[in-house]
């Protein structure tokens, strides 16, 4: 998908001969060809002189043409009638969800937010995945090493496997591929409960709670309460303070198979991280069956071109572009990995003396771990993925 004002252009002129209302026209063509275009987010960006509508596609945001921003407060306003939320209150942060069929043309779901700025309301949309894009362990395209690891730390009867990574690396994805591989392919019938916010998809099979609908309750207060429910496999949907984390990693701990996912860089650092929220190391030897980390990385389209390798990668390509790819040079993504051997008794040994990430992250190379980078190299040289894209999602300090 290239920056350009082309498609919006012609966005922008059929709502305008629909003969009904203009906006409400553009806010449909607007999401249906996102929608159409698998995009995952759109944002609404108000600035001084007109609202300006970008798609995220492939985790990159793309520019796609404004209107004046005289339209943005009948936008945002559409938008929330959409998702039922209060067309009157602007000047406070509001959330909802637009349910599949509402607009025409539109099976996904869609969650609105909303947040005031200084030139209007800036709306972001997200479309939630169709069923269909929620794939078993084994179609994710992780490294069968990870995969293999992934399958064996579910099939116990307790512990926890902890998904880590920053915002929109695909940790629910994972989540949800490993509990449809425990719903729909288990030996037994198991008691699998979700607590999430908020549910992205109803999964057959599992009781899933949105956090958000439980007034004053907090997470970990949920967590407790869950436990009275008879579970065998509980997923929290992120960790986020002290008490969430011993909550539930109190139920892993108690015979149960915990799933759940926390923001860090790496798996090293998820458990630095886990220390520092005041969870102790002899708590997570015990509790913790699997951490892994994870990113996502666009692959080249199949118009990439090679050039001339670097001293570090020995063979490479480049993003060019084509009709195919919409100008990116990109088509789909694939998952970058790396799980922490807690397994090795040098890497428990780093953890229980409290060393700190970086020396854990050594013993754990040292002891089998394949690390990001290193994915990542190899993934370049094969011409999955270009040097400019992992540069992208690991920083610009890798490979320099």
């Amino acid at each position: 998908m290239t920056d350009c004002a082309n498609p919006f252009d012609e966005w922008t002129t059929t709502a305008a001969q629909s003969g009904g209302d203009f906006v409400v026209a553009l806010t449909e063509r607007i999401l249906s060809e996102a929608a159409q275009s698998n995009v995952s987010d759109v944002h609404f960006q108000p600035e001084k002189n007109a609202l300006e509508v970008r798609f995220r596609t492939d985790g990159v945001l793309h520019r796609m043409g404004a209107v004046s921003a005289d339209r943005t407060p009948q936008i945002a306003a559409r938008l929330k009638v959409l998702a039922d939320l209060l067309t009157y209150k602007t000047n406070v942060p509001q959330e909802g969800r637009v349910r599949a069929g509402r607009v025409p043309d539109i099976a996904k779901e869609m969650r609105i937010s909303t947040t005031p700025t200084l030139h209007g309301e800036r709306i972001v949309v997200r479309f939630f995945s169709e069923e269909t894009h929620y794939h078993y362990p084994d179609e994710l395209g992780f490294p069968e090493d990870i995969q293999e690891r992934l399958l064996q730390s579910i099939q116990k009867n307790s512990g926890a496997v902890l998904i880590t990574g920053p915002a929109g690396s695909g940790k629910t994805t994972t989540a949800y591929a490993l509990l449809r591989e425990l719903a729909d392919r288990g030996e037994t019938l198991r008691s699998i409960l979700t607590l999430e916010d908020p549910v992205e998809h109803a999964l057959d099979g599992i009781a899933q709670t949105e956090v958000s609908g439980q007034g004053d309750r907090t997470l970990g207060e949920m967590i407790k309460y869950m436990m009275r429910q008879d579970p065998e496999v509980l997923f929290v949907g992120e960790i986020r303070d002290r008490a969430t984390a011993e909550a539930a990693f109190q139920s892993a701990l108690t015979g149960h198979l915990l799933l759940t996912t926390f923001h860090a860089g790496s798996a090293a650092e998820a458990v630095g991280r886990l220390c520092e929220l005041g969870m102790e190391p002899f708590v997570l030897r015990s509790a913790v069956s699997c951490v892994l980390s994870q990113r996502l990385v666009r692959k080249l389209c199949g118009c990439a071109e090679s050039v001339e390798p670097t001293e570090k990668i020995p063979k490479m390509k480049i993003p060019k572009g084509c009709e195919i790819c919409g100008g990116t040079g990109y088509r789909g993504r694939i998952p970058l990995a790396e799980a922490l051997p807690l397994e090795k008794e040098e890497v428990m040994r780093s953890l229980l003396d409290r060393n700190d990430t970086a020396a854990l992250r050594e013993t754990a190379i040292r002891n089998g771990m394949i690390p990001l980078e290193t994915r990542a190299s190899a993934l370049i040289e094969s011409g999955t993925t270009s040097l400019l894209e992992i540069k992208r999602v690991l920083g610009t300090d890798v490979f320099r």
